[in-house]
């Protein structure tokens, strides 16, 4: 399947509606250009230009072992990257070895919609 923003833009509605002020940002981007489809005021004032150009090159660094990632584990196609940071949760969607989606949610947004992940995350954690 090709993608496109189309298909980005849609993720941005559904976690504006679904998670509304966690979503922290979304990035789309090929092997043409990257655009910045949503970003919170705060998470904008809180990067400049060259950590923007920084996290970019990250994610297409990223996309392009999708298909050692897949080679190597015997799953299927990878779909999506999930990294948890104390204040962020990280998600990347890649869509072959040039194009992907990147997706930032405020670090309590799994334990808010109550998710699986945040469960694990939370007995991870007692200490």
């Amino acid at each position: 399947m090709s993608h496109t923003t189309t298909e980005s833009r849609e993720l941005v509605t559904y976690l504006q509606t679904h998670v509304g002020d966690l979503l922290r940002s979304v990035l789309y981007y090929d092997a043409d250009s990257c655009e910045l489809l949503y970003i919170r005021d705060d998470v904008a004032d809180a990067y400049d230009e060259q950590e923007r150009a920084d996290v970019r090159r990250d994610m297409r660094l990223e996309a392009i072992e999708k298909s050692h990632q897949e080679d190597l584990y015997n799953h299927g196609s990878l779909n999506c990257t999930i990294r948890c940071f104390d204040d962020a949760i990280e998600m990347h969607f890649t869509h072959g070895e040039l194009c992907g989606t990147a997706v930032a949610l405020d670090g309590e947004a799994f334990a808010v919609q109550n998710t699986f992940v945040g469960a694990c995350l939370d007995i991870m954690n007692e200490e």
